[in-house]
């Protein structure tokens, strides 16, 4: 079945501390970070690990691994602050080991229409 490609998608908190929810601008991200991941699934050509960074048990690894991409892909401030940034940094999307969006998600259209057009 030859090789796909590797996505991973990390989110940030689903919940805010403050105010209960997402603002209506996290949760278009969210929503679109979820259809992606599933058209993605679906597709057949990908391994999708989603992150959810805002639960315990994904967090230091999940942390880290989104901190190395960001390294990466030269956001040094970002990956020094990113207990702090996390809102900031996410949603993220890495492909192959490389940070392609950051701090947003495009839609599945979009997303794919963008591969054909990356050498490989």
């Amino acid at each position: 079945m030859g090789n796909k490609l590797r996505v991973k998608i990390f989110l940030g908190p689903i919940a805010c501390s403050c105010a209960g929810g997402p603002s209506p601008a996290a949760q278009e991200k969210l929503t679109k970070a979820f259809a992606l991941k599933n058209t993605l699934e679906k597709d057949g050509r990908f391994d999708v690990r989603t992150w959810r960074l805002g639960e315990d048990e994904e967090y230091e690894e999940g942390i880290g691994t989104l901190r190395m991409y960001l390294e990466s892909a030269g956001e040094d401030e970002l990956a020094s602050n990113i207990g702090f940034s996390l809102n900031t940094a996410t949603p993220s999307i890495a492909v192959e080991g490389r940070l392609e969006y950051l701090g947003d998600v495009p839609g599945a259209e979009r997303f794919l229409a963008r591969l054909k057009k990356v050498p490989g």
